[in-house]
C-alpha cells in the first residue's frame, strides 16, 4: 500500500506524458511526410507538445526518484 501511494503522484505525472509523447511522434511522421503548407501547420503544435513532454518526462523523472527514495527510507 505505500508503495502504491509513494508512486502515485508519478504515475498521474506519467500517464498524461505518455500520450503526449505518442501525439508528438504522430505529428512528426505528419510533417515528415506532408507538404509544404501541412509542415508549416504542423510545426507550432509539434514544438509546443514537444516542449510539453521534455518538461513532463522530466518532472516524471524526479517525482519517480523520490517515490524510490521513499520506499527504501519505509
Amino acid at each position: 500500500m505505500v508503495t502504491t501511494l509513494a508512486y502515485l503522484p508519478f504515475r498521474v505525472v506519467y500517464a498524461p506524458t505518455k500520450v503526449v509523447g505518442r501525439v508528438v511522434v504522430w505529428l512528426a511522421d505528419g510533417y515528415r511526410s506532408g507538404t509544404l503548407l501541412e509542415r508549416v501547420l504542423i510545426f507550432p503544435s509539434w514544438a509546443v507538445l514537444r516542449g510539453v513532454f521534455i518538461l513532463g518526462w522530466s518532472f516524471a523523472l524526479v517525482l519517480h526518484a523520490a517515490a524510490r527514495r521513499a520506499v527504501e527510507r519505509s
